[in-house]
């Protein structure tokens, strides 16, 4: 049966409360985590429950930490389906009065299960890219609720990290399907999005076409005219059809 958590009266915890990392040991996958903060969870009970949840594609997992009082190091993580998930920390009560009400929660931020929230991860600051076994497709985004948008390559690619920056075909056929999907979902909404993740990449749209307004409340058409000039700036902006043009020239020379 599954446990509920009652939210009333948590307090929002900052991210840097806590510093967490992914660690391999005799084959398992550990999340070593300390708290760096101690005042940010001064008020709360020893006996306070320190949960932290992951979840990815449909995966979801609970990581127990013991209690505040006796807090442990490390939780093994069970799936092998995660590759970046998205994490939250929870802090739930376990008083007979107070039974499993959440105290204190962060934000979702992303880690990496191969290392820190940074080795084998390429970043491009608003959209990040996550080596993963995604065959027989060779990449695939996922547009999530609170963080970033991510993109997984097949690991089998070799050193996708320059592939996917660097790469012309990637660059001018792939980049601009990412980018019409993430804005898709983005005006979808029919409403400025609260998200920090989405309000950067209108923050990036508006460096492209700069003072052009978003049809949040046009219809399909409207908003497909304002995705379409969009992916034109972009492509005219890094110049994708000549970098294209000129691999495939190189190509047919050699």
């Amino acid at each position: 049966m599954r446990k509920r958590i009652r939210l009333t009266g948590r307090k929002q915890l900052a991210r840097s409360a806590v510093e967490a990392k992914v660690v391999e040991v005799g084959g398992k996958k550990l999340v070593s985590m300390t708290i760096a903060d101690p005042k940010a969870f001064k008020k709360m009970p020893d006996t306070a429950r320190v949960k932290l949840r992951l979840f990815e594609n449909k995966f979801s997992e609970t990581l127990e930490f013991g209690t505040l009082g006796a807090m442990k190091t490390t939780a093994e993580i069970k799936s092998g389906a995660f590759s970046a998930p998205s994490c939250q920390l929870r802090v739930v009560a376990t008083n007979n009065e107070q039974k499993g009400l959440l105290l204190g929660s962060t934000d979702t931020w992303t880690m990496r299960t191969g290392g820190d929230d940074q080795d084998g991860t390429a970043s491009e600051g608003i959209l990040l890219f996550q080596p993963h076994e995604i065959a027989p497709r060779t990449w695939k985004l996922d547009v999530r609720e609170d963080d970033y948008p991510i993109v997984y390559i097949d690991k089998k690619i070799p050193d996708s990290r320059t592939w996917v920056r660097n790469d012309p075909i990637f660059v001018s056929c792939v980049l601009p399907a990412i980018i019409r999907e993430v804005f898709d979902d983005i005006l979808f909404a029919n409403a400025p999005p609260e998200q920090a993740w989405a309000k950067d990449w209108l923050g990036w749209a508006d460096t492209l076409m700069p003072g052009r307004a978003i049809p949040w409340t046009d219809g399909r058409q409207q908003k497909q005219v304002w995705v379409n000039d969009l992916l034109d700036s972009f492509c005219q902006r890094h110049g994708v059809l000549e970098m294209l043009v000129g691999k495939l020239k190189q190509e047919t020379i050699s």
